[in-house]
């Protein structure tokens, strides 16, 4: 392996060229509990909808107008446009499965392969191919010479940035959570003012109408809250922990190369690290 080496420097502060970038992440199908959960989710408003009278008696203009619109002003306010744009583009990567690390794994042992057979030029061209900006920096480390100390400090950064990242996106939804219930208890306050307005009036109609955006806006905010916007925090939070756990396996293999361990070696190693975390990463 080349003898460069990464400065010091470099590794105590970490620079944009480690720093993860956002990407797509690859898809291994569509994730069906995802779908199911939904799905579910309508069935039995729909059902406590129907069950209960007319389904447009659960329809009410101004308190969805009061909840949602007040939720979507309060994540205007509490977060940045692009802290917004990265939580809905993590709502949508709940919909697909990660496709797991078999591919990164192959390309991992065939590089150790080639290292191993001294093609260090063969070795670089393999890495210039590989899709994962994770395994490709790492080995690229590798290639470099770059100590296993500093390997581990660069490749672990990443690690807690890619976490940290993931659980912001997570946040966002929690924060969307705790918002619903209360603007649910904003609609409730202002129907109630106007059905106490109506009483002495005697206009039964508008104490209807205030009632029903009293008792619907709250209906609202529980359901966004509990069907919606937790259930989708705990998605993205069980994707990071599958995602970071993936991404530890990768970072023991590239030990074991920056070791000079055979493809051999490297590759029942990686078996062996799937095996015993598949109880807790199914997409593996």
């Amino acid at each position: 392996m080349a003898p460069e080496q990464t400065t010091t420097a470099a590794v105590r502060r970490p620079t944009e060229r480690h720093a993860p970038r956002p990407r797509k992440t690859a898809s291994g199908g569509v994730n069906v509990t995802t779908v199911v959960g939904l799905l579910g989710a309508l069935l039995l408003l729909g059902f406590v909808a129907i069950h209960e009278g007319d389904i447009f008696n659960y329809l009410n203009l101004v308190g969805f107008i009061i909840v949602f619109g007040g939720v979507c002003v309060g994540a205007l306010i509490a977060f940045q446009g692009r802290e917004i744009m990265a939580a809905l583009r993590a709502f949508g990567a709940i919909f697909s499965r990660d496709a797991g690390i078999r591919t990164e794994i192959a390309e991992l042992v065939e590089v150790a392969r080639q290292l191993s057979g001294r093609n260090i030029h063969q070795a670089e061209e393999r890495i210039a191919r590989i899709t994962s900006p994770f395994l490709k920096l790492g080995l690229q480390l590798v290639i470099d010479g770059t100590p296993v100390d500093d390997l581990m400090h660069i490749m672990n950064w990443r690690i807690r940035k890619m976490a940290e990242i993931e659980s912001a996106q997570a946040r966002f939804f929690r924060t969307l959570a705790t918002l619903a219930p209360g603007f649910g208890l904003l609609g409730t306050l202002a129907g109630m003012v106007a059905m106490l307005r109506e009483l002495g009036n005697g206009d039964i109609e508008r104490v209807g109408s205030g009632m029903a955006v009293a008792m619907l806006a709250t209906l609202y905010g529980v359901v966004l809250s509990n069907l919606i916007f937790k259930p989708i925090a705990i998605k993205i939070e069980q994707r990071t922990q599958r995602r970071v756990a993936m991404l530890n396996i990768l970072l023991e293999g590239i030990l074991l190369v920056s070791l000079g361990r055979s493809a051999g070696v490297v590759s029942d190693a990686m078996e062996a690290f799937l095996n015993e975390t598949r109880d807790e990463i199914s997409d593996v």
